[in-house]
């Protein structure tokens, strides 16, 4: 399909191709030459700043790079090098001529002029990701592109500084009045916290108040007193647990291994063991009934009486302890609660008095931060200094700038290319006739029978055609393409027409003579030379066919084969004249033509076609004829053809190619459905078979091939 395109549309592209080129190439040498001048400048990110937190540096952003872009390429900028290189001191007078204006410029007027044409000169860029900013003027003299580069660079230089004087200014001016307001301040809340402490009768011991440090030491002996109650009431428990447990089942172990140890109990506990002992052993030498034996267990019950009434007094011990640890405990929880009553009113009062100290600190903070700032501003107002720096300053160029005559030429070939395109294009897409034979079958869904070749006229060395006797009606011969069948039997067009007989013979459903009506959807399609060529080629062939001219409001048939006929159709049919007068025929005599004869425009052609009296005429013809070509009016003008369907039995429908619209044809068949449902097939005619590869690039080779020669085909 790309392909297609372009083969249509090469004559268009390359004439665009050409052009584009030849204005390019006019450019480049007859352009004036540009000179670029290029100055760098600087941005040192590490030098001070008023605001700028201590140890931090300007973040690496883009968008800040972006920012100092902007400024250069300001109106601000291009007014202080207007000022700076004194431009406006001269103002030229008007031009005048045909479209300029005799009024002398303003100088505000000049001065706008002056700021466009610097901005549209000037260009600003970021090299890399440096913090470097490359400054480039173009100008027809290289001495002015390198004054104009650098006095941007010196304005910009001179813009920060002022900018940075500027804002230090204003600053120092608000620093200063915050300084004053934040001392007033700061003398405001040391007071308050003074006047707090001597109202309240507030003393600080060692960083806290007298009643926290009572309270905190009555708050440690409280807990050292809770701790000694705890332990002196195990104690008397343990003590009570053993002897509740020793008389509740007469238990020895417990008293031999779990009692409190004292000096006592440790000589009554070592004498249990030894009679414990003792027993055991006799016990199981002399037996338990042996006197021995029981004297020692009435020692050892007189032993553990004695361990368990020195338990008791231990443990009257430990209650007396136990109650005494009980009183303090709850003589210091006394005292505590007592204190912290007291200290209730203080604690409100500390309260106060913190949020006082915290705002004199705060205040005093920040006293001192902004005489810190203003003292940095007022040193920074007198010497300001800016981060931006000249690196390197323009020199006059040696060279010509070619870049920009590069991008020139690209836009006056992209133009013109692009314009060519689009001409193209709108070629392409209001090319809206028929073109190949896919085209047709596609459009109309019908059989496109062949395509019929455009007629090349004979050079004029081609030998004379005989004429035909005087006083015969014999059909008039000329050298357009009717008699291409006869003249040329082996060319494309003859190949053609044996094409359409061949369809004809082959699809048309009547047996015997078969009539086909020829016609198209406007005038000068070509339907009349189809039908007579193949007529023509009918009789070639040794088959007798008539050749009728039915277009009664345009007999261009007759004019072409008859043109001095006085007697035709019309007068056949009224009975003026007998079918035998009004014949004309060829040499073969297998050709007959009836010619149709008109004094001026024929207003009931349609009346005619559909008359019961034609419809005789013509099944009279079918007994003498094989074939009855007739040549019918088109559609689009006249409705004499669709009066024609009871007479035809196949029509053959003539679109001449290239010109003929696919709107106009599909609207003319829609508009006689009695005809399109009746129809053969399509003839596409007066095919240009060297520009139809464009158009058909896929079968191309089908049409047009070397080796046809061979058949003795000729195009």
């Amino acid at each position: 399909m790309v392909l297609g395109f372009l083969r249509r549309q090469a004559w268009v592209l390359g004439l665009a191709g050409l052009l584009a080129t030849s204005s390019a190439g006019l450019y480049i040498l007859l352009g004036t030459p540009s000179y670029k001048a290029t100055a760098t400048v600087g941005i040192d990110t590490a030098k001070f700043q008023l605001f700028q937190p201590a140890g931090e540096l300007i973040i690496d952003s883009s968008s800040a790079v972006e920012s100092q872009l902007e400024i250069l390429k300001s109106e601000k900028l291009a007014l202080e090098v207007i000022k700076q290189l004194h431009l406006t001191d001269n103002i030229p007078p008007p031009h005048g001529g045909l479209f300029g204006s005799s009024k002398p410029l303003t100088e505000f007027e000049y001065t706008r002029q002056l700021v466009a044409v610097l901005q549209k000169h000037l260009t600003v860029k970021r090299l890399g990701i440096a913090w470097i900013i490359e400054i480039n003027y173009e100008s027809r003299d290289p001495e002015q592109a390198a004054r104009f580069a650098n006095a941007f660079a010196d304005a910009y230089i001179a813009d920060q500084l002022d900018s940075k004087y500027q804002a230090t200014r204003q600053a120092s001016t608000w620093l200063e009045g915050r300084v004053k307001e934040t001392r007033e301040q700061t003398l405001a809340a040391q007071r308050a916290v003074v006047e707090f402490k001597v109202k309240n009768n507030i003393v600080d011991t060692g960083g806290r108040l007298m009643s926290e440090q009572q309270l905190a030491e009555l708050n440690g002996q409280l807990l050292t007193a809770r701790g000694q109650t705890s332990e002196a009431k195990a104690r008397l428990d343990r003590v009570n647990a053993v002897v509740q447990s020793a008389l509740s089942a007469d238990n020895s172990n417990a008293l031999v291994t779990d009692v409190p140890i004292n000096d006592t109990i440790a000589k009554l506990r070592a004498q249990l063991l030894d009679l414990t002992t003792k027993e055991r052993e006799w016990s199981a030498k002399f037996g338990s009934d042996h006197l021995a034996v029981i004297n020692l267990h009435n020692q050892a019950r007189q032993v553990r009486s004695a361990m368990i009434d020195e338990l008791r007094r231990v443990g009257e011990a430990f209650k007396s302890d136990y109650d005494l640890a009980v009183r303090k405990e709850k003589g210091l929880e006394t005292e505590v609660a007592q204190a912290v009553s007291q200290s209730e009113s203080s604690n409100r009062n500390q309260v106060k008095l913190r949020e006082l100290e915290s705002a004199a600190t705060s205040t005093k903070e920040l006293y001192d931060n902004l005489n810190k700032r203003y003292l940095e501003s007022v040193e920074q107002k007198s010497f300001p200094v800016t981060e931006a720096r000249v690196i390197t300053r323009a020199a006059p160029a040696l060279d010509r700038e070619y870049k920009t005559t590069l991008k020139i030429v690209g836009v006056i070939l992209g133009v013109v290319i692009s314009l060519g395109f689009g001409l193209a294009f709108i070629r392409e897409f209001t090319d809206n006739v028929f073109r190949s034979v896919g085209q047709i079958e596609r459009q109309l869904h019908m059989d496109c029978i062949t395509p019929v070749p455009l007629w090349k006229e004979e050079t004029e060395n081609s030998p004379a055609r005989p004429l035909p006797p005087e006083g015969e009606r014999c059909l008039v011969r000329s050298k357009g393409p009717a008699w291409a069948s006869i003249d040329a039997p082996l060319s494309s067009h003859a190949e053609a027409m044996r094409s359409i007989k061949l369809a004809i013979d082959l699809n048309c459903p009547v047996k015997g003579a078969k009539v086909i009506g020829m016609t198209s959807s406007l005038p000068r399609e070509g339907k009349s030379t189809v039908a007579a060529s193949l007529a023509l080629t009918i009789a070639a062939a040794g088959a007798k066919v008539m050749l009728l001219d039915f277009d009664l409001r345009n007999p261009a048939l007759t004019r072409t084969l008859a043109s001095n006929a006085k007697v035709g159709f019309l007068d056949v049919i009224s009975g003026r004249t007998p079918l035998a007068d009004a014949i004309w025929s060829d040499q073969s005599k297998y050709l007959s033509f009836l010619p149709t004869i008109t004094n001026g425009l024929f207003v009931q052609s349609n009346e005619i076609m559909g008359a019961q009296l034609t419809k005789m005429f013509i099944d009279k013809l079918r007994d003498e004829y094989a074939y009855i070509i007739v040549d019918l009016p088109p559609l689009a003008p006249v409705i004499d053809a669709k009066a024609t369907t009871h007479l035809i039995d196949a029509y053959l429908f003539v679109v001449e190619w290239g010109v003929t619209k696919i709107d106009v044809v599909e609207h003319a068949l829609g508009r006689a459905p009695g005809i399109s449902e009746n129809t053969l097939g399509v003839v596409l005619n007066k095919v240009d078979m060297d520009r139809l590869h464009k158009y058909d690039g896929e079968n191309r080779t089908y049409y047009v091939n070397k080796h046809y020669s061979q058949y003795g085909y000729t195009h």
